[in-house]
Formats: structure tokens, C-alpha cells, sequence
């Protein structure tokens, strides 16, 4: 085999193209300076000098001297809350912020969402060339890096929100990439793919609470298909899987309880009971009414539906061609029992198996239905807040709608794929550069 030979067997243009969509997704990102307008990027860049330092806890001291120094930065630090008597802690998930502090220590702090990003394309293009192709998977990288709402995020170091999308993104497809290709491997190569996965599913739960729900239907998937699986009688490779899940999830858990029993005191407890802002879910105010008779939760769900969606199309364009491409995955999975060889669309019904397909659009209403609930963008931001403001609660539900458009979109001919695709990297950029420049954005 020469070397030519084997370089193109492990290069390909659509390989080089998503490296060179990461690298500059990578450049537009570092090149400018991370944002820190609002009240969140403070408590995570104090979080994270706190955190590297040992000090899981602060007090009134400290705490002033933090308050007075983001002050005199134009900043505002008011998301550190009074857990006890002159004892301080962030009101954040410590999930990000204990994933930080080693690139704190080496003095690359913004470099962690470059490695996030790396990983999550990493993950995606494998699923996806294991689902469709090379291509799908070119496609479904770009659209992963360049999302308006995800690339603004990408910048926004000292914040959650990048991480929440992808540590969940390379847990759950690395599970769904382990799913297809579960009868390829060793129990014990098995079993590590597993165990890394649910550690980080486990960690995006760490990161941001809301995962939670994600995370309980990625375990409902693997707890049914195994329970299958043991009246098949796969016991043996069941004795190496299980455990793996189970020690995965539970480090997170345990690292997250540790950390709830020793800065509030108890493992269930949690920064945000201490807030003063209004981080409630509907659901939180069932029976209760306004001073004028109305339900409390019904207006919060109006206000969200009046505020919120053309934001939510301005952060993910995809939307558009997501939504109804579940719904064309549906109709050839329900509709269309034999694929027709002359058609490109038909075979949508075998590339997304059932298992993954639901879990897929549970992962998506899980992440859309609950923030459609959140009182803090219904009552709390104005209604000229720049969209990034309130779609940037909804960046865990990527994921599965990069899925769907990335195999819808592979599917359309290069004339109109290719134009396709530029508009919206291009898109995706303007956006990003709107909000970046703007100090105040």
C-alpha cells in the first residue's frame, strides 16, 4: 500500500472540509473577546477563580472585594448567593466550573470550549457517517459549529451554556453510536464506550439541572433495550454493560451530591433555592393565580409564547427545516414500509431506527417544552433583549434537530444544498458578529 494510498483512505474532502469549518469557527470565536455583559459571565469567571484556588465557599470579605472588583469592570456579581451566615457560594450547577479550572491553572481558560467543540464534532460526524455517510456527516458538523445562538455561545467562556449542548451531544451520541454498532464490539471495549458516555451525559447534568430530563430518557432507552435484550438471553454481555452505565452516571451524581452536602448542606439542596431571581417552571405554581384571577402558570406559558419563538427562529434557523423533517421522518417510517429504490427520500424510515428516533424527539420536546415554562423569560427580560437572551436556554435541544437536518439536507441536490449551507454558516456569522461587537448585547 503506498503512501498516497493510505492517506486517502484517511482523508477525504469532507473530512477536510470539517476541519477547516472547526478551525474557523475556532479563529471567529478567540478573535474576539469573550463577552461578559450581563450578570451570569461574572459568577462563572469568579466561580472559576474561587474554584481553582480551593475556595468551593467564600465570605463576606472576599465576596465585598469580588462585588467592588467586577464593578469597577463594568461587570455586576449578584449570582453568588448567602448560603448561611456570611457564607457565600454560586448559585450555578458546578459542573462547568470544576471543568474549567484546569485550563484556569494553565492560564487557557477560553481553550475549554475549543476542546468542547472538538469533541462534539468529533462525536457528531461519527454518528452520522454511521447513519447516512461522509457527507451527512460533513453537513451535520457545520451546522453543529455554526448555529447563531451555538457560535455565540462558543464565545461566552465564562459561561454554561456551550457546555450543556456538548457534554450532552457527545454522551448521547456516543451512546446512540455505541446502539448501532453495539454487536461490533468486545463486552469489555463495549462497556468503556458505555461507561464514558453516561460519565458524560452524567457531567451535562452537573452542568446545567435541566439536563436531568435528557438525561432520564437516554437511561429509560438503555434500561427497556436492555431489559429486552436480557429475555434474549445476552446476559454475558449485559454483566459488563450495566455496571458501566451505572458507575458512568453515578461518579457524576456523586461528584454533584458531594458538592450539594458540602456548600449547602444537604446533597438534594442547590444554589438556585437561595436566588432572588425568578428561575421557576410553570409547573412549580400549579394552583395558583395572579392578583387579577389568572393562572399563574398559563401566563407564564402565553408570555413565553409571545416573546419567545421569533427569537428561537433567529438562534436556530434550523427550526425551519428540523421540525418538519421529524415529521417526514415519521410519515416514511409510519407510511412507507418498503423503501423505493429510485427515491432518495424513502430510506429516511431505516436511518433513524425507532429506539433512537424517539428518544431523539424526546429529547427535543424535554429541552422546548420546559423552557416554554421558564418564568425567568417570561417576566424577567424585556422585550428588547437581543434574541440570544432567550433562545440560549433552549442549545441542549441541538442536537437532535442537527440530526434531522443534516439528513434532510444530504438529500437535497448540490445546487441547492451547497447555496443552502453557505447561507446559513453565513447567517450564523452575521449574527455572531452582531452580538459579539456589541458590548451590551
Amino acid at each position: 500500500m503506498t503512501v498516497k494510498s493510505i492517506v486517502f483512505k484517511h482523508i477525504n474532502v469532507y473530512r477536510v472540509i470539517t476541519a477547516l469549518g472547526l478551525v474557523a469557527a475556532v479563529i471567529l470565536v478567540l478573535a474576539i473577546t469573550a463577552q461578559m455583559s450581563g450578570a451570569s459571565p461574572w459568577a462563572y469567571y469568579y466561580g472559576v477563580k474561587n474554584f481553582s484556588e480551593g475556595k468551593l465557599v467564600i465570605d463576606d470579605q472576599l465576596h465585598n472585594q469580588q462585588v467592588r472588583e467586577a464593578g469597577r469592570q463594568g461587570g455586576i456579581l449578584v449570582q453568588y448567593v448567602e448560603v448561611s451566615n456570611g457564607r457565600w457560594a454560586v448559585e450555578k450547577a458546578p459542573g462547568y466550573i470544576f471543568y474549567l479550572v484546569p485550563f484556569e491553572w494553565l492560564g487557557i481558560p477560553r481553550w475549554g470550549n475549543v476542546l468542547l467543540a472538538a469533541g462534539m464534532v468529533i462525536v457528531m460526524y461519527l454518528l452520522l457517517k454511521r447513519l447516512r455517510d461522509e457527507e451527512t456527516a460533513c453537513i451535520g458538523s457545520l451546522l453543529m459549529l455554526f448555529t447563531p445562538i451555538g457560535l455565540i455561545m462558543f464565545n461566552r467562556a465564562y459561561m454554561d451554556t456551550f457546555a450543556s449542548l456538548a457534554f450532552l451531544a457527545m454522551g448521547g451520541g456516543l451512546y446512540f453510536y455505541y446502539q448501532l454498532e453495539r454487536n461490533k464490539y468486545r463486552p469489555l471495549t463495549g462497556s468503556l464506550m458505555l461507561f464514558l458516555a453516561f460519565l458524560v451525559i452524567g457531567w451535562s447534568v452537573v452542568t446545567r439541572q435541566s439536563n436531568l430530563l435528557v438525561a432520564i430518557i437516554l437511561a429509560l432507552h438503555f434500561a427497556i433495550t436492555r431489559i429486552v435484550a436480557f429475555y434474549k438471553g445476552e446476559r454475558v454481555r449485559l454483566t459488563w454493560e450495566i455496571p458501566s452505565v451505572a458507575a458512568g452516571a453515578g461518579i457524576a451524581m456523586a461528584v454533584l451530591m458531594i458538592y450539594n452536602n458540602y456548600v449547602f448542606g444537604s446533597p438534594l439542596d442547590y444554589g438556585y433555592n437561595y436566588t432572588r431571581f425568578p428561575v421557576n417552571f410553570a409547573y412549580q405554581y400549579l394552583g395558583q393565580v395572579t392578583a387579577d384571577g389568572q393562572s399563574l402558570p398559563l401566563k407564564i406559558i402565553i408570555e413565553n409564547l409571545k416573546s419567545v419563538p421569533i427569537p428561537l427562529i433567529e438562534g436556530f434557523p434550523l427550526l425551519v427545516i428540523g421540525i418538519p423533517g421529524i415529521g417526514a421522518v415519521l410519515y416514511f417510517k409510519l407510511f412507507h414500509k418498503k423503501d423505493n429504490p429510485a427515491g432518495r427520500w424513502s430510506s429516511l424510515r431505516n436511518e433513524l431506527p425507532w429506539g433512537t428516533l424517539l428518544v431523539m424527539i424526546g429529547w427535543f420536546l424535554s429541552v422546548y417544552l420546559l423552557y416554554m415554562t421558564y418564568e425567568f423569560t417570561a417576566e424577567y427580560l424585556r422585550s428588547d433583549s437581543s434574541f440570544f437572551r432567550y433562545s440560549r436556554y433552549y442549545l441542549p435541544g441541538l442536537f437532535p434537530v442537527g440530526i434531522v437536518c443534516s439528513l434532510i439536507i444530504a438529500r437535497f441536490p448540490r445546487k441547492l444544498s451547497i447555496p443552502l449551507m453557505t447561507a446559513i454558516i453565513a447567517a450564523g456569522v452575521v449574527l455572531y458578529y452582531q452580538v459579539a461587537l456589541n458590548p451590551r448585547a
